[in-house]
C-alpha cells in the first residue's frame, strides 16, 4: 500500500457516498483499504474525524482546481462551454464526489452549506458579475437571475450523477459513463439555452 492516509480518504469517500455515513463502519473502510481497524484509527481517531477529513479533502481538491476553472472563465472563444466542462470534469474524475456532496447537503445542511459556500463564493461572485455584464451588453437574457441561475446549474451538474443512475434503471442499456455523459450534455444544452439570446437564423 502506498500512502495509507490517502488510501483511507479515497475509500471513505467512496463508501460514504455510496452507503451513507451511518451505513458505513470504520471496520468496513479498514477492510476495503486492506488494513486493521487500529491502524485506521492511528490516522483518524474517530469516524467523525474521518468524515470531516473526507469533506475537507474534497473541498481542498476543488480549491486546487479553481485556478483552471477561473482561467477558462476569463479567456478563450467559448468560455461558457469551457467553464462547464471544467466544473463537470471535477466530478467526472470521481463521481463519488457528487454523491457525497448530495448526501452531506441533505444530511448535514447547516455544516455543509457553510463549508461549500466558503469554497464556492469567490468564483460564483465573479460569474454573477460576468452575467450582469453580459446582460448590460445585450448578450444574455435580461430575465436571468444570476445568483439563482448559477446555483441551479450547480444543482443540475451534481444531480446528473444521481439522475444517470435513475436513467439506468428506467431506460436500461447504456453504460454508467455513457449515461452520465448524456445527462451532462443535456444540462449544458439547457444551461446555454436559458442563458443566451437565441442565435439569428442565417436562412432569414
Amino acid at each position: 500500500m502506498g500512502d495509507s492516509k490517502a488510501d483511507i480518504l479515497a475509500v471513505a469517500t467512496r463508501l460514504f457516498a455510496q452507503r451513507g455515513y451511518d451505513g458505513t463502519s470504520l471496520q468496513a473502510i479498514a477492510e476495503d483499504v486492506g488494513m486493521r481497524k487500529p491502524s485506521l484509527l492511528y490516522h483518524f481517531p474517530s469516524k467523525t474525524d474521518l468524515r470531516e477529513a473526507v469533506v475537507s479533502d474534497l473541498l481542498d481538491r476543488w480549491q486546487a482546481r479553481l485556478p483552471e476553472v477561473l482561467a477558462v472563465a476569463t479567456s478563450g472563444p467559448d468560455r461558457f462551454t469551457a467553464l462547464f466542462t471544467e466544473v463537470s470534469g471535477f466530478f467526472q474524475a470521481d463521481p463519488n464526489r457528487a454523491l457525497l456532496i448530495m448526501r452531506e447537503v441533505v444530511g448535514r445542511p447547516q455544516e455543509t452549506r457553510a463549508r461549500i459556500g466558503k469554497a464556492a463564493r469567490p468564483w460564483l461572485r465573479m460569474l454573477s458579475e460576468a452575467i450582469r455584464e453580459g446582460q448590460a451588453a445585450g448578450n444574455i437574457r435580461e430575465d436571468v437571475d444570476p445568483e439563482a441561475y448559477l446555483v441551479e446549474c450547480i444543482v443540475m451538474i451534481v444531480g446528473s450523477f444521481v439522475a444517470a443512475d435513475l436513467a439506468g434503471f428506467v431506460f436500461e442499456g447504456a453504460a454508467a459513463k455513457a449515461r452520465v455523459d448524456r445527462q451532462l450534455a443535456e444540462v449544458l444544452r439547457m444551461a446555454h439555452t436559458s442563458l443566451f439570446h437565441p442565435r439569428p437564423d442565417p436562412a432569414n
